[in-house]
């Protein structure tokens, strides 16, 4: 079973790998330059709402969102979320799950 919580600094190894899968894939995410743990730790962090899919059976971390303004002042409530699941788990709706999770909770 996949459930959705909230980042947490324990996450950060396993979340970068699954964000620098996204990445080095060069379709999905801009950045060009990979994240580290440190990196990683303060991006995931600095973001208004960091979502982690954690497969309960296994406890591993197969995927994540991230939250933020797309802007600011009175379109401050206008979002950007971006969403990455590991590559060997695609296809199973973890990707679902993060968007149904960031839809319902965070609106």
């Amino acid at each position: 079973m996949i459930e959705i919580r909230k980042f947490e600094p324990d996450d950060t190894d396993a979340a970068v790998k699954i964000w620098n899968e996204v990445v080095d894939d060069g379709v999905a995410f801009p950045q060009l330059d990979d994240l580290d743990h440190e990196s990683g730790l303060a991006f995931f962090e600095e973001q208004t709402y960091t979502g982690i899919a954690v497969d309960s059976d296994t406890n591993e971390i197969v995927g994540l969102y991230i939250l933020h303004p797309n802007n600011v002042g009175r379109c401050g409530h206008i979002c950007n979320a971006s969403y990455a699941v590991s590559s060997a788990r695609r296809g199973k709706q973890i990707g679902e799950f993060l968007v149904t999770d960031c839809v319902k909770t965070r609106s």
